[in-house]
């Protein structure tokens, strides 16, 4: 599990990168799975719900046909704390950002046998600048994004 940590702070620090270049303009949904044999890269587009549920679903079709061990996802994302599982039900495509929820590189770390832990290093601009924020420690959490996994 520990190396598995490792690589996906790793990958996110790829991302952070590429945020600090691209500031306002930067939006990613990078997908790496990870196999017994080897690791590889996706990148997931979408332009609603729709195509992200078909998206991802074919995704995690891929990794159970790799046999992967586990998912690493890497999306920039808008920040809500959720306390029950039950909030996820009343959620709706865009809703976060229609609330001008504050935004974030969000990461999550699943698969089978290991469960599902979650970061986030939120971001902002601030007079044209790009602002980060405090990077959360892995925590467990629900991982709506990847149906059928683990």
């Amino acid at each position: 599990m520990d190396e598995l940590k490792q690589l996906a702070l790793e990958l996110l620090e790829i991302e952070k990168k590429y945020l600090l270049e691209d500031k306002e303009e930067y939006s990613c949904a990078v997908v790496v799975v990870v196999t017994p044999k080897r690791r590889y890269h996706e990148e997931a587009e979408f332009d609603n719900e729709a195509e992200m549920d078909a998206v991802y679903g074919a995704i995690v079709e891929r990794a159970k046909a790799q046999k992967a061990i586990a998912i690493i996802t890497i999306n920039t994302a808008r920040e809500k704390d959720v306390e029950d599982e039950s909030e996820l039900d009343s959620y709706r495509w865009g809703q976060l950002a229609a609330q001008d929820r504050p935004r974030c590189l969000s990461l999550t770390l699943s698969g089978p046998g290991i469960g599902s832990l979650s970061l986030s290093l939120p971001f902002s601009m601030k007079n044209g600048e790009l602002v980060l924020g405090k990077q959360t420690d892995f925590e467990p959490t629900i991982v709506n994004l990847l149906p059928n996994w683990p």
